[in-house]
């Protein structure tokens, strides 16, 4: 009885230790490469330009979900690559949404941003759903979290872009928006 007792507890052990390890893994993993990251920088100053940017590297992540769904040859790596794509995506649009509450902080222009980020928003929305409904079910199994994640994430995300951009608009008819980020007053 002793030693069942033991070899449970280790096996207890091992799956709590390879699911931790599992999480801290994917949350390492930096959804933008190189390129998108200097452009990311580039464009710091100008809110619109750098919302512009990573609702295309959204739109990026999503076109090469698509992608995989219509290529036969990845079939069998298929979910976990489309697993990770909706989890970089969802990290693009925390990170979407971590940026306007950056910009709306200091009063920063950035409604034609917003209106671009809303209608992205509508447009990831049907995608998401589609995928939901037209994934084979033991697929769908293995990346219906993060899918449900990346739905939330984007609701939560249209939310916000309408809110802040009604607030925008009042800024803007009070004329109290800075134009570019570095003009802010510090």
């Amino acid at each position: 009885m002793l030693r069942r007792t033991q070899w449970l507890a280790g096996l207890i052990f091992l799956i709590c230790f390879f699911a931790q390890w599992g999480r801290t893994q994917t949350r390492d993993r930096d959804p933008l490469n190189e390129k998108e990251i200097d452009q990311m920088r580039e464009s710091a100053d100008y809110p619109d330009k750098r919302l512009e940017l990573m609702i295309n590297f959204a739109r990026a992540r999503m076109a090469s979900i698509d992608q995989l769904r219509t290529d036969a040859k990845n079939a069998k790596d298929r979910p976990m690559q489309i697993h990770d794509l909706l989890q970089d995506f969802s990290s693009l649009l925390d990170e979407i949404d971590d940026n306007v509450d950056m910009y709306s902080s200091h009063k920063t222009d950035m409604r034609k941003g917003l209106r671009l980020l809303i209608e992205a928003d509508s447009e990831w929305a049907l995608k998401l759903r589609g995928l939901k409904e037209q994934s084979p079910p033991e697929e769908l199994e293995q990346y219906s979290f993060v899918l449900a994640n990346a739905r939330e994430a984007v609701n939560d995300s249209a939310d916000g872009a309408r809110k802040e951009l009604q607030e925008q608009n009042e800024l803007a008819k009070e004329k109290k928006l800075n134009k570019i980020y570095s003009e802010r007053p510090h």
